[in-house]
């Protein structure tokens, strides 16, 4: 008998090995070695510079935009961006599930091909690069060329620990999930329209505001689908106490309240409502929602976070900044509240200016407060209430503002509009507690189910 070849030598220890695993290990396990042995897309803890240096983009591309992007749209839009990076990456997450299993009508989303390596930090770049230029809008072909730049340069860093296969690889797969999210955007109803819409007339209903006394913004967006199932029904709770023109009832006295903080505001108040005031215009204010997403990006990048979680945070956030705007608008064209510069002009003092312009909808409850409380709520769910910093308006050359907690953030968000003179203060009380709901619904979704 003639002496086994190398070769032949090789392959009969392989198989060999092979049998002996087959003994030692359970079916289970076996399926696991199969797995290593065919070579499954990598599990990583890669850097997630690439994902903060596109959301710091947003900033320089939409900051000279004159006029500045529609608040509401740019929050549904970067609620989508935010959800499209996850899915861009969440094959590389161990364990992780598709936002297909938990979304409300969200449609299965493209797979990497098997058996094959990728880079998802690519992935995400080519993904974020094609969202922006989707959802963005009113880019000019100078904005495109910075986006396509910017891809580019990523890719070239890439390029020097990956092979050219394994990025064009991630780069298509990265795209196939941004045309899937903005296909699946385009069948939303999103509506701000108020087109066919009447203004209701009754005591206490909400009349359009000076100076501009414009029709109302949004009364159809209730009908917009929703990311979760629970916002295609949630509203606010019943006022807390009913509509009065009496002095002596509670009415009066929230917005008599409104109307003694308007009169004798202080350089901190007036600085605390202007600071929140965000989308003032070109160079005034900051596009939302860049306020709100450049203090998660400060947050992500101080605490040194992966790809994989800060793919999950930004998705979460911008499941709040789509849902969050649903629900306040379904609740308040439901109450038409009558705003304070309404009410105290027509009861209290009819020379009376609030120091900020109420926006055109309805009062009750506070959009501000309901987005930012569901949004921040999922960084306190993953970080704790821990203390942060708003460096949102460094570039106006203002100085960053310190908070102990991100509570006291949300907090003083909150009463920067009863500052402003465009919300009762129980309105915000009320908001806090409504975004702090949805926000934890929005935490609780297990991205990462164990099995």
């Amino acid at each position: 008998m003639k002496p086994l070849s190398m070769r032949n030598h090789r392959k009969a220890t392989y198989l060999l090995l092979l049998f002996l695993f087959s003994l030692l290990y359970s079916c289970k396990e076996w399926e696991k070695l199969e797995e290593m042995l065919h070579r499954p897309p990598k599990y990583t803890q890669e850097k997630a510079d690439v994902v903060y240096d596109w959301y710091k983009l947003l900033a320089e591309i939409q900051l000279p935009v004159n006029p500045q992007p529609v608040v509401i749209l740019n929050n549904r839009n970067f609620g989508y961006i935010g959800v499209g990076l996850y899915e861009a990456v969440q094959p590389g997450i161990k364990g992780a599930v598709s936002l297909s299993t938990e979304l409300y009508q969200m449609p299965d989303m493209p797979e990497p091909e098997k058996h094959q390596e990728y880079l998802w930090g690519a992935s995400a770049n080519a993904a974020l690069a094609s969202m922006f230029k989707q959802f963005l809008a009113g880019l000019t072909e100078a904005d495109i060329a910075r986006i396509d730049s910017m891809e580019e340069a990523y890719n070239d860093h890439f390029r020097l620990r990956t092979s050219d296969a394994v990025i064009n690889r991630s780069q298509a797969f990265g795209r196939a999930i941004a045309s899937a999210i903005y296909d699946w955007s385009t069948t939303d109803n999103f509506n701000l329209s108020s087109e066919g819409y009447t203004i209701p007339e009754f005591p206490g209903a909400w009349e359009p505001t000076p100076p501009a006394f414009a029709n109302p913004v949004g009364p159809f967006l209730k009908d917009s689908r929703p990311f979760l199932k629970y916002s295609l029904t949630a509203t606010a709770p019943p006022l807390p106490f009913p509509y009065s023109e009496d002095p002596s009832s509670e009415f009066y006295q929230a917005a008599k309240e409104v109307y003694d903080i308007g009169k004798a505001l202080t350089d901190e108040e007036k600085a605390i409502a202007t600071w929140w005031a965000d989308a003032g215009g070109a160079g005034v204010g900051v596009p939302a929602p860049y306020h709100q997403l450049s203090i998660a990006t400060d947050l992500l990048e101080s605490k040194h976070t992966k790809l994989g979680l800060a793919a999950q945070i930004y998705a979460k956030t911008g499941i709040a900044l789509k849902d969050g705007p649903i629900i306040v608008f379904r609740a308040k064209f439901q109450y038409n509240l009558i705003r304070p510069v309404t009410y105290i002009n027509h009861h209290i003092d009819s020379t009376w200016v609030s120091y900020l312009i109420a926006p055109p909808y309805p009062e009750y409850p506070s959009g501000l407060a309901g987005i930012y409380t569901p949004f921040m709520q999922v960084l306190i769910r993953e970080f704790g209430d821990i203390p942060v910093t708003d460096n949102a308006y460094a570039w106006r050359g203002d100085a960053p503002r310190h908070y102990s907690s991100i509570s006291e953030l949300v907090e003083e968000a909150a009463d920067s509009r009863v500052y402003g003179g465009i919300h009762y203060h129980f309105t915000q009380d009320i908001t806090l507690e409504m975004g702090k709901e949805l926000g934890d619904m929005i935490a609780d979704i297990d991205l990462t189910p164990k099995h």
